[in-house]
């Protein structure tokens, strides 16, 4: 019940159209009841004319219920005169007018109800979406790191979808159908009473088995969900690492892995539609054989006690058989509902994940670097029990150009994302001129920052947003600087369309060495007075690589630069270089200290040329 509260806020903005559909199911339901109201007098009417001639009068009328006084006893009273006062032909014709104006404005306000229905759900679908997905760009990378991008992507997809098709057309669906039955309930009791309660014996049972199928709905439409979501993962892992399936030869093992995804999803699909598809026959069923029982109990007030008229009975009949398709629907909303409710649940699951950094409530811009950016006594870990820094503890004074050395998993990079504020120490501090960076926007920190990862990262889109990506507004002349910069406008310019080429998913159209370049070159651009490079030219060949290092070099004299390099070639001219070894700075000086102290760092140098 939470969860559709909190979808039912989701309709908010659009109240008033979504109030007029379900004004306009309200207007559907009153004219299908009144629509077999008609079947008495109708029924009655053709048995008059049967026995009496077309011009004389039908004296047929339903007369006023003992009892029934003010204006309804009047309007029933002005309807019988003006229906049945007339000839016998003209009274037919004239029902017949009435009957096609009321299923013309039943089918008339129908549409129209599900048209604003799809207005509205298309509508809070999109803000919903759009919420979702804003969501997680605030959420921090600790949360990727133990989500899978297809389980995300199915969140965005497949539970938003399973709401759409089932939330607000299901209140709407659900509103016209309870009205509906209620009518047809009162045209019924108003029938024959003793008849409708006996009929109602069947209901209290059927209601609650509904209800606990609905449960169970419930439970397997989550478990059906979850598996599509891992049919998601394993296809968006499989699409992003084609190319190491492929080196690999593992074409068949990513086939078995998508085999058992979707088998497993049709096994909690088909155990999901196993209930659904149960309820419509049995529902049907049951109450066909209560209206087959009440036939018989009828005909013996007909037959055997004559106290009721057939035309009564038959109106009856008509009206109990009218209650199956409302009550088919009710048990198809609940069905629609439970399913809903469930994908709701896992949607807001993830809008109630909190993001784990966060600014502070006083938290203040951050001025531009004028002095120095030290890291005091740091601590990290990712998880509890597992730490990856140690007391880290140096010093960037403004302008320097600091490398962080040591062999792989030794905390290099995770020193660079805490500066980044990607996460935040567990132990310690880092400052920028004495200011704590939990203390400043995070938006008004990284806004000073140049960033150039390991992994390349470039978008669908053309050369250019790809360079310019994150500014609003950049010239085209600024861009192709930075590329000049970088070393990479030569090949632009041999690109088809140039700077408005479109370089494919995650740049595959562009070599290794060519994507690191326009990366280098996106950072550039921003002109930020801190860069970092975190393995800046890794994926360059010999030439390439000395012609952005001379670049970064020029680019870095007015620059404060943390650098990360496993060639130690590209830090030799570093103003200082910090050696970790096991989340520790075990060693700090320059490259010739360094090499003349004859410690881990001289272990390393001596490794990569020794020949």
């Amino acid at each position: 019940m939470k969860s559709y509260l909190r979808l039912v806020r989701l309709l908010q903005p659009y109240r008033g159209q979504f109030a007029l559909s379900l004004l306009l199911r309200v207007v559907n339901a009153v004219a299908t009841t009144l629509s077999l109201t008609l079947v008495q007098p109708f029924t009655k009417l053709l048995f008059a004319a049967a026995s009496g001639s077309a011009g004389s009068p039908a004296d047929t009328s339903l007369g006023v219920p003992v009892g029934m006084a003010g204006p309804f006893a009047g309007m029933l009273a002005a309807w019988n005169h003006w229906l049945f006062g007339a000839a016998r032909l003209v009274a037919f014709e004239r029902l017949c007018a009435v009957i096609l104006g009321l299923f013309l404005l039943k089918n008339l306000s129908d549409y129209l109800a599900v048209f604003l229905n799809m207005r509205v759900e298309q509508s809070a679908m999109r803000d919903l979406r759009r919420t979702l997905y804003a969501h997680l760009q605030r959420l921090s990378l600790s949360f990727y790191h133990g989500s899978r991008g297809g389980t995300l992507i199915s969140r965005l997809t497949n539970d938003v979808d399973a709401l759409r098709d089932a939330f607000v057309t299901g209140i709407g669906e659900g509103l016209k159908d309870l009205l509906t039955l209620v009518g047809l309930l009162a045209v019924a009791l108003t029938a024959s009473w003793r008849l409708t309660l006996f009929s109602m014996l069947i209901v209290p049972p059927a209601g609650i088995a509904l209800t606990l199928a609905g449960l169970r709905m419930r439970r397997r439409s989550g478990r059906a969900q979850e598996r599509m979501a891992e049919i998601t993962s394993v296809l968006q892992e499989s699409i992003a690492g084609v190319r190491v399936v492929k080196a690999f030869g593992m074409e068949r093992y990513e086939e078995q892995r998508f085999e058992r995804a979707s088998t497993g999803y049709l096994a909690a699909y088909v155990r999901l539609r196993s209930i659904g598809t149960a309820l419509k026959p049995v529902t049907e069923f049951a109450t066909i054989l209560v209206a087959v029982a009440i036939a018989w109990a009828g005909a013996r007030e007909i037959f055997v006690h004559h106290s009721m008229p057939p035309e009564r009975f038959f109106q009856f009949v008509t009206a109990l058989l009218a209650m199956i398709s409302p009550i088919k629907g009710l048990s198809e909303v609940n069905t629609r509902i439970s399913t809903c409710l469930g994908a709701a649940d896992r949607i807001f699951g993830l809008l109630d994940t909190p993001p784990s950094i966060v600014d502070r409530a006083d938290a203040r811009m951050m001025p531009p670097l004028k002095t120095a950016l030290r890291y005091e006594h740091v601590d990290f870990a990712y998880d509890a029990g597992a730490p990856v820094l140690h007391d880290v503890s140096f010093e960037v004074r403004r302008g320097e150009v600091v490398a962080l050395v040591g062999a792989s998993g030794a905390g290099k990079s995770t020193t660079l994302d805490l500066l980044a504020r990607f996460h935040d120490p567990t132990g310690g501090r880092i400052t920028i001129d004495g200011i704590d960076l939990r203390d400043v926007t995070i938006e008004s920190l990284r806004r000073q920052l140049g960033i150039v990862t390991q992994e390349t990262i470039l978008f669908h889109d053309t050369v250019r947003a790809n360079i310019a990506y994150g500014l609003a507004s950049t010239r085209d002349e600024d861009v192709e600087a930075a590329a000049r910069a970088a070393h990479a406008h030569d090949f632009i310019a041999r690109l088809p369309e140039g700077y408005n080429t479109v370089i494919g998913d995650r740049g595959v159209r562009l070599s290794g060495g060519e994507r690191q370049r326009l990366a280098i070159a996106r950072a550039l651009l921003r002109n930020p007075p801190v860069l970092l490079l975190d393995e800046a030219t890794s994926s360059l060949d010999t030439e390439s690589e000395r012609l952005v290092q001379d670049a970064l070099e020029r680019l870095m004299r007015e620059r404060t630069v943390l650098v990360i390099a496993h060639r130690l070639s590209t830090v030799q001219n570093a103003d200082r270089i910090c050696v970790f070894d096991a989340g520790r700075i075990v060693e700090t000086g320059t490259h010739a200290e360094l090499v003349a102290r004859g410690g881990p760092y001289r272990r390393l140098y001596d490794l990569q040329f020794r020949d």
